[in-house]
């Protein structure tokens, strides 16, 4: 079912998110307190943050899980950037296995990735794939409900015009979940999206319990900044719970809660 964690504020540790916390993404990978379905998180781990001044952002994917990994570790604590989206990944039964399927996943300046599945996803996926701007659909790696997901939000993004980060992953949620629904298949949609200067997190589903999310700002380990998580990296009294069927914005103006 997937973990993740995505932060903005003063550039930190990748490990910030990775390894540090009590309850980092190295521990929900084996011991996840909320997961709606599935037990573990061993089927990948991924990375990809900003470096300062840097337009687009850097990659980092494993089909390990974070311990069992020979180089992310080192390079976590010595890595820094802002924003950081990261994930430990469980592998949806029928969907590709490999590093190319970790979370998240990058295209030009963006990066996201998916807590959640696409229900009936080989009678539905032509029609995800046909959602994908066709500039884009060279960048899939790999036929999954994740990255088809993450492609079709970056569509709308290169469409241009006003479209915002906001506005493109809510679009994306809901023609998924609308496709999804004309084949009466569930779907699990939390998704997160970010560039260079925000962050957005959704947390929605079709048919199905919705997969937890949480987020803080001002946090005693990260006082500079802002993050979102499926579930609290500490016991730090100001996590809070994202509502079912809302999208949460980590900008330079804060955090921003609001209704889909």
């Amino acid at each position: 079912m997937c973990r993740l964690a995505a932060y903005r504020g003063a550039p930190v540790s990748l490990a910030a998110l990775l390894y540090a916390p009590p309850h980092s993404l190295e521990r929900q990978a084996h011991a996840p307190r909320e997961m709606v379905s599935g037990h573990v998180n061993v089927d990948g781990t991924g990375v990809a943050w900003w470096e300062t001044g840097e337009p687009e952002p850097l990659r980092y994917v494993s089909d390990r899980p974070p311990w069992s990994d020979p180089n992310l570790p080192d390079l976590a604590a010595r890595l820094r950037g802002s924003p950081i989206i990261a994930a430990v990944r469980s592998q949806t039964p029928g969907m590709p296995a490999g590093a190319a399927a970790a979370h998240p996943f990058t295209s030009d300046r963006w990066a996201g990735a998916h807590n959640g599945y696409l229900n009936g996803f080989d009678a539905i996926k032509w029609t995800l794939l046909e959602r994908v701007a066709e500039q884009l659909q060279a960048q899939v790696e790999t036929l999954s409900d994740s990255l088809l997901l993450f492609l079709m939000a970056v569509s709308r993004l290169h469409e241009g015009g006003t479209t915002t980060l906001a506005e493109a992953a809510a679009g994306a949620v809901e023609e998924a979940g609308r496709i999804c629904a004309a084949a009466g298949a569930a779907a699990s949609l939390n998704l997160v999206l970010g560039d260079g200067s925000e962050v957005v997190a959704l947390r929605s589903a079709r048919g199905v319990a919705a997969n937890s999310l949480y987020w803080i700002e001002g946090g005693g380990r990260w006082p500079e900044g802002a993050l979102v998580a499926s579930e609290p990296l500490d016991d730090d009294r100001g996590w809070s719970e994202v509502p079912v069927e809302h999208l949460v914005r980590l900008a330079a103006d804060g955090v921003q809660v609001s209704g889909l």
